[in-house]
């Protein structure tokens, strides 16, 4: 089963449960919002996340859709953030960074503490409860997670938005114009 997937901005986490008792809707809650206020990060954690992307990158290489939007990606300036590999994979998650001798779950907390603000997030919830409920709980259950108020200063695109194009002629893997290219699965 599926609880996230990579957007190309965003990282989209979800969960369903049966919501019918406040009490155990908070639980669920609660639970939930523990991955975001201290997540472990432990090194099995961290394989299985890996198996995980692993997988969803494997069942997008299936996706004519996905690989026309990678096939665009590749048509993009190659120094401009959506040139980049979309979703990752195991071969540029793990073996790359060993090569590059990065510690990849020192990484993984630098990048949670930089970028999981609470000014960063947006939350969803449906639920059968009233709105006056709904919001108690989930200002009880994620009020802890933590804000980093510089994140909210400097918004990640300000590295290059408006300074890098993203397409521009010949910077990107596939040249644009007057190119046949070959696709094979």
């Amino acid at each position: 089963s599926s609880n996230a997937y990579t957007d190309s901005e965003d990282t989209v986490y979800y969960f369903n449960m049966n919501a019918d008792e406040d009490k155990k809707l908070g639980e669920g809650l609660d639970r939930f919002a523990s991955f975001f206020i201290g997540p472990l990060f432990t090194e099995s954690a961290t394989g299985r996340e890996l198996n995980a992307i692993e997988s969803e990158n494997s069942k997008n290489l299936q996706s004519d859709i996905f690989r026309m939007y990678q096939i665009e990606k590749s048509r993009a300036n190659t120094e401009h953030p959506y040139s980049k590999f979309y979703t990752g994979n195991k071969e540029t998650l793990l073996d790359g960074t060993k090569r590059q001798n990065i510690d990849l779950r020192t990484e993984l907390i630098k990048f949670w503490g930089t970028y999981y603000s609470a000014s960063q997030m947006s939350l969803a919830v449906v639920a059968p409860q009233p709105i006056n409920v709904l919001r108690k709980i989930v200002e009880e259950t994620f009020n802890t997670i933590p804000n980093n108020p510089e994140r909210a200063k400097i918004p990640p695109e300000e590295a290059w938005a408006g300074k890098i194009a993203p397409f521009d002629a010949g910077t990107s893997v596939i040249p644009g114009k007057k190119h046949v290219v070959e696709i094979v699965p």
